[in-house]
């Protein structure tokens, strides 16, 4: 890099360490790993906008091909390194329980392709919950790997098309790069506001902030800013930066119009240092030197972060942190210095594409198999499991020395209902419902809520084979069945039209009993929110009897995790915890109200415990097991068989 640019590298050194610190110490944004993609935006257009200079088809071609296969040569060796380095420690420290979610999220940062997985997984309540995978900061790489395969295909377009029109090349692709910014822009601050967590991770809406760096390239010249402005961009800029995530927890509001404020401060500060003046502390000797291994430290720092936090805990101390710096800054450092720069400056392969290509594939080779093999394991612990759950679910009794699910798999252990994709997801509003259980019975069950309800699925449908009834699911997770308008909280705004549509089609169908969640656990209060009471005193009104189970423990920590790492013991909290035991709930005015307290089977003793009787009882933070839930649900069932036998029909 040019010496004057030299405040860049700085830039990118300080911009990674903000990515780190607020991850280990702060756990939220920083802001700054937007740097990144104004920073690539810029250097890419640098790179090929040399096609303005080549006047025939071939030579356009191969500036494309070589800045490719730079590219690839670049990327590829840390993130290799990274990828095997984090599989081989993932699977000799991290919990069984956590490799389930993992491994496809190594296999997706190999291929680029983790934002998109993140944006399914977050699609996917049923992963809600879960530990966040070590290789979740691949998400930024593979937004970066993407814009490397399309924009040079983007400047082609616009520079062959100045090329055959008699246009100016670089004013042509000023403009496309122009229009492209502004499409990206929209759709980012539209997306935002309709799906943030999805946004925060979408390709299109991120696109304009490399557009940002590509258009500072073909506008700026070194002498752009009088000096002393320059300087004052600078400061400024690097004080935006640094304030943004300091006085703004902005996790929800990227990429949005928030995103412009770390966009624009690394405008400011290029500028700046394109004008050698660069904020002093961005020049100063090690920041420039360690420039270069800053790519290799943001991807260190996050699998070496959620591997502590597995091991010690979720806070993470003073020294607790400085080493997992420390650590990152050692791995990055070697990992630049022995793997990616003598990669990168290979010049038996920098010649030729196929070579490239070849050592690439070659590269990718020994990490794919580390997955593979840590993705084996797996199968074969999945493969023994089976055989348990299934003995569990029956009543059998279980080996001493087993706890089913095993904590592995306790992510997988849901209803079978989910698999029919009966349910809805959040953020939609339509109602989605099929008929189950005996569908030739003449009685109906409907099973109405949330996730909460929801995990009790499996449970009704057995039962209803039992009383001959048909069962009709309404669960919409991250929801429940309530006037939203009365609820404290509302995480998901579709819930508001999603559950008042279902009241409306209980008042129609009129089914013989309608299963709902009763109560509400929050913060370790168990109540009824005043939104259900308002629901269950319509259907009360309109003479439909419910059976209303009474909610579950919400542990503040992975239970599945926990006890894997601590042992069954250490992951049992008091039952105070959760339930007073003198708590008494009034449903004397919902009508035909059966209350089924699940209480009196999740917490039997002065503790809720994490295992019972070698069975784990929670998938997550605060989902039963389905095992669980078929093997100690009896209370529920018997609820319901003993209205069905009392003739309440």
């Amino acid at each position: 890099m040019p010496a004057y640019l030299n405040g860049v590298q700085g830039l990118r050194t300080v911009a990674a360490l903000m990515v780190a610190v607020y991850h280990i110490w702060f756990g939220r944004v920083s802001g700054a790993v937007d740097v990144f993609f104004v920073v690539a935006g810029y250097f890419a257009a640098k790179s090929l906008m040399r096609m303005a200079e080549s006047e025939t088809f071939r030579a356009r071609v191969q500036v494309m091909s070589r800045y490719w296969m730079r590219t690839l040569r670049r990327i590829t060796p840390s993130a290799v390194v990274v990828i095997i380095g984090t599989a081989v420690a993932s699977l000799l420290f991290m919990p069984h329980s956590a490799w389930q979610y993992a491994i496809p999220h190594g296999f997706a940062s190999l291929f680029h392709f983790e934002n998109w997985l993140l944006i399914a997984s977050n699609a996917d309540y049923l992963q809600d919950g879960m530990a966040a995978s070590p290789f979740q900061q691949f998400w930024a790489l593979s937004l970066q790997a993407q814009f490397y395969l399309l924009f040079p295909l983007l400047l082609f377009v616009a520079v062959s098309l100045a090329k055959r029109r008699g246009w100016g090349a670089r004013g042509t692709t000023l403009a496309v790069l122009a229009l492209t910014f502004a499409a990206s822009f929209a759709f980012a601050i539209w997306f935002t506001a309709v799906d943030q967590p999805a946004a925060y991770f979408h390709s299109l809406a991120r696109g304009w902030e490399f557009m940002a760096g590509a258009i500072l390239f073909l506008l700026m010249t070194r002498g752009l800013a009088q000096k002393g402005l320059a300087a004052a961009m600078g400061w400024v800029g690097l004080i935006a930066l640094i304030g943004l995530g300091a006085t703004m927890d902005v996790s929800a509001l990227f990429p949005g119009w928030a995103a412009l404020i770390p966009v624009t401060a690394a405008i400011l500060i290029m500028i700046s240092a394109a004008s050698r003046r660069a904020p002093i502390l961005l020049s100063v000797g090690p920041l420039v030197w360690f420039g270069n291994a800053s790519f290799a430290f943001y991807l260190w720092h996050w699998p070496i972060l959620v591997l502590y936090r597995h091991r010690f805990g979720e806070q993470v101390g003073l020294k607790g942190g400085l080493a997992i710096l420390a650590l990152s800054a050692v791995l990055a450092y070697a990992t630049t210095r022995f793997v990616e720069t003598p990669v990168r400056d290979w010049k038996r392969i920098q010649g030729s594409a196929a070579a490239t290509l070849v050592a690439t594939v070659l590269m990718m080779a020994p990490a794919f198999a580390a997955l593979s093999y840590w993705d084996q394991a797996l199968e074969r612990e999945q493969e023994r499991a089976v055989v348990l759950k299934q003995a569990a679910i029956d009543g059998d009794e279980i080996p001493d020395d087993e706890i089913v699910p095993a904590p592995a798999l306790a992510r997988d252990d849901v209803p079978d209902f989910y698999s029919m994709r009966c349910h809805q997801q959040y953020d939609d509003p339509e109602v989605k419902s099929c008929v189950l259980g005996d569908e030739d019975g003449d009685v109906t069950i409907a099973v109405v809520g949330g996730s909460h309800s929801g995990q009790w699925m499996d449970l009704v449908l057995r039962t209803a084979q039992e009383v001959g009834a048909k069962v009709t699911p309404y669960i919409k997770l991250r929801c429940g069945f309530a006037d939203m308008e009365l609820m404290p909280e509302v995480r998901d705004p579709s819930c508001i039209p999603w559950s008042a549509e279902v009241l409306q089609r209980l008042i129609d169908d009129r089914p013989d009993l309608v299963v709902v969640l009763a109560t509400l656990q929050d913060d370790g209060r168990d109540e009824v929110p005043e939104g259900y009471a308002a629901y269950f005193e319509e259907l009360a009104e309109h003479g439909i009897p419910m059976v209303g189970i009474r909610d579950n423990p919400r542990f503040d920590f992975d239970v599945p995790d926990c006890v894997e790492r601590d042992g069954a013991d250490a992951c049992a909290l008091p039952r105070s915890d959760f339930y007073e035991d003198d708590a008494e709930f009034d449903f004397s005015d919902f009508g035909d109200f059966t209350f089924v307290d699940i209480a009196r089977d999740a917490c039997p003793e002065a503790t809720c415990e994490a295992v019972q009787g070698n069975v784990l009882v929670y998938r997550d933070k605060h989902h039963f097991t389905n095992t669980w839930v078929l093997r100690n649900g009896g209370a529920v069932a018997d609820a319901i068989t003993g209205w069905f036998a009392q003739g309440r029909r």
